[in-house]
């Protein structure tokens, strides 16, 4: 099969005269039928009006009528022709097929009047067809044609009850061209299309498309699958603005929804241009993918030793995989938990090191990177769900700092040249311990050019990742799964989302832009709102909002944000349209590490209320500022601001 730059499917040479044969032996076809259509017609008219009894001598009649037979069905299959009454696939007719069957024998019916008049007048004023005749013939013309072309749809219907009524949204090339396929593929049939607002004003009177009803606008959506019946849903093009569009204004309605792959789709993937799939929450991102330039990220890792922390994770195990497609020359997987490690290689399918270790313990994090020595590290391990740090405060210490600590100093010590710290905007004015922690690991980031080591340190802020482990999206699906309720803690709280894959792409990128104790974040578009998100899952799995999943709100929990920001401090924009750099002060490196080594002194003892107020001095965690804990190095009477 051979696909068509627009996502239409091209047919070679051949297929195209077999279907032109096919078309021309139909239509040949259907007129030798109208032939005998219109014989009977007119003969059972001749024979209606023979049974008025004042008629009288009728022989002569039957023989007028025989001899002008061949003038009248001619004047049929002219009228047939002039109105398009062939050259269709009838099982599809609708209105407007049918409407040429009345014009071809209304022109056919006054031609035939007219003509009964012309010589009427130039003869003696006798009739040679009786005008009951001429009445009667052409609507039973009219009838008899219209049942033997549309008799596929009356005797097929049974076949066709069982097919899905599928409508369309879109009146594209692609739009088109599923159409006319959908018959084939089983189970479907197109009832017509939706057309967006703008297209619609856009396209004067025309509002067919493949022989098929523009049935209305996107915003009619709801309406018209009552209307008709609609079972199915097709959004055509992968256009998410359109497909989160449909999904929002079929939050009520019973209906499952599928998304047509877009001409790039085709063209990058190799699907087919009348293939679906179900609508998925990437489709319902509110902001345009990131792009990565691969030639700068190979550039970076062509040939370099590279060293992912966290690499059972959903982030890491995806930086293991992005970073063995830019031909390093060996890659090490490190991770403290066996099956996380272990299920993530399975994907991999390459040779890579998997080092088993809790970034907690510094001797060993040291005796691997002396074994490993890594050009590039990429620091994804860390603990990160706000509820349980809250109740564990010293655990997210000495994994997400200390450990980080650890990291940074193992391969100060071997010749690390770049490290890349996976961070979130949960950092920022941090109010949870797990966004204290990440704020203190990024400090460390930014005083990572006072160690003179010559290795560039950088962090990537970046928000909610779909579907990684323990993340809301996950826990939505396994709610609905279980019949609801779906629990959301606060009607108004927003979060920012992108996929594993962006997020991945964001870090890559960052990697190469960085010259020293960056912080990066991705333009994430506008916020979700969470109960939304809520409501678009469920209407995903085929159920109603607040009539088959209830959605529950339980409160904001400790530590908890209504609304998260990617940055209180200035940015400004990078060489990559999509990042942006955080302007920040540099934090001291001598005060920085000694409340690092007091926070894990109290962490080790188990002082949870010491371990608190350390962390809110570290991170400046009560402050609304950024830049709560900075103190200017070349100003030796700076202190740090604490709340």
């Amino acid at each position: 099969m051979i696909h068509g730059v627009n996502g239409g499917i091209a047919p070679t040479r051949g297929q195209r005269l077999a279907m032109a044969a096919s078309r021309v032996r139909v239509d040949i076809v259907f007129a030798v039928l109208d032939v005998f259509v219109v014989v009977a017609s007119y003969t059972l008219g001749l024979a209606l009006r023979m049974l008025d009894p004042g008629v009288g001598e009728s022989d002569h009649l039957w023989a007028d009528l025989a001899s002008v037979m061949p003038v009248i069905v001619l004047i049929h299959i002219v009228a047939n022709v002039v109105a398009g009454a062939y050259g269709h696939v009838w099982e599809h007719a609708s209105t407007d097929e049918a409407a040429r069957i009345v014009v071809a024998n209304a022109i056919a019916g006054v031609l035939l009047v007219g003509g009964n008049f012309v010589l009427r007048a130039v003869g003696d004023g006798e009739v040679i067809v009786p005008w009951m005749v001429l009445a009667t013939g052409p609507l039973v013309a009219l009838f008899t044609m219209g049942l033997v072309r549309f008799r596929s749809r009356l005797f097929s219907h049974h076949r066709l009850s069982g097919a899905k009524k599928v409508l369309v949204v879109g009146t594209g090339r692609d739009a088109a061209t599923f159409a006319r396929q959908a018959p084939l593929m089983g189970g479907r049939r197109v009832v017509g299309f939706l057309a967006d607002e703008h297209h619609l004003e856009g396209q004067g009177g025309s509002r067919r498309l493949a022989g098929l009803q523009v049935v209305g606008s996107l915003d009619e959506i709801a309406e018209v699958i009552s209307f008709y019946g609609i079972e199915e849903v097709v959004v055509v093009g992968g256009d998410s603005e359109r497909a989160r569009k449909v999904v929002d204004l079929c939050l009520d309605v019973d209906v499952s929804l599928r998304l047509l792959p877009s001409a790039e789709d085709v063209l990058r993937d190799g699907v087919s241009a009348v293939d679906v799939r179900d609508i998925e929450v990437e489709d319902l991102l509110i902001r345009q993918p990131v792009e990565t330039s691969l030639d700068s990220v190979r550039d970076l890792l062509d040939g370099k030793r590279v060293l992912i922390t966290g690499a059972g994770g959903s982030i890491g195990s995806e930086v293991v995989h992005q970073v063995l497609g830019f031909s390093p020359a060996a890659v090490c997987a490190l991770d403290r938990d066996e099956t996380l490690i272990h299920d993530a290689s399975l994907r991999w399918q390459r040779n890579v090191k998997v080092a088993l270790a809790d970034i907690r313990d510094g001797e060993r994090i040291l005796r691997i990177f002396e074994q490993f020595r890594p050009h590039v590290v990429f620091h994804a391990a860390a603990l990160k769900h706000v509820p349980v740090l809250e109740d564990n405060p010293e655990e997210a210490v000495l994994t997400n700092i200390v450990g980080t600590r650890n990291v940074i100093e193992a391969g100060s010590r071997n010749g690390m040249e770049r490290f890349v710290l996976i961070s979130t905007d949960k950092a920022v004015a941090p109010a949870s311990v797990m966004g204290a922690t990440k704020r203190a690991a990024e400090l460390m980031v930014q005083a990572g050019p006072s160690r003179s080591d010559g290795c560039v340190y950088t962090a990537v802020r970046f928000g909610n990742v779909l579907g990684s482990r323990g993340s809301v999206i996950p826990t939505f699906v396994e709610q609905i799964k279980a019949g609801g309720p779906v629990t959301v803690t606060d009607p108004g709280m927003t979060r920012y989302f992108m996929t594993v894959d962006e997020a991945v792409q964001l870090v890559l990128q960052a990697s190469t832009l960085a010259s020293g104790s960056e912080i990066y974040l991705l333009d994430m578009g506008q916020p979700i709102r969470i109960e939304a998100l809520a409501r678009r899952l469920i209407r995903l799995a085929g159920l109603s909002p607040d009539k088959d999943i209830e959605i529950r709100f339980t409160g904001r929990r400790p530590g908890e944000k209504l609304n998260e920001i990617l940055a209180l401090d200035p940015f400004e924009p990078t060489s990559h349209d999509k990042i942006f750099e955080v302007r920040l002060g540099r934090p001291s490196a001598h005060i920085l590490m000694d409340k690092v080594d007091e926070l894990e002194k109290l962490a080790m003892t188990g002082d949870t209320a010491r371990v608190f107020e350390s962390l809110r001095e570290l991170s400046g965690a009560t402050l609304l500022s950024e830049s709560a804990m900075i103190v200017i190095e070349d100003d030796p009477r700076a202190v740090p601001r604490w709340s």
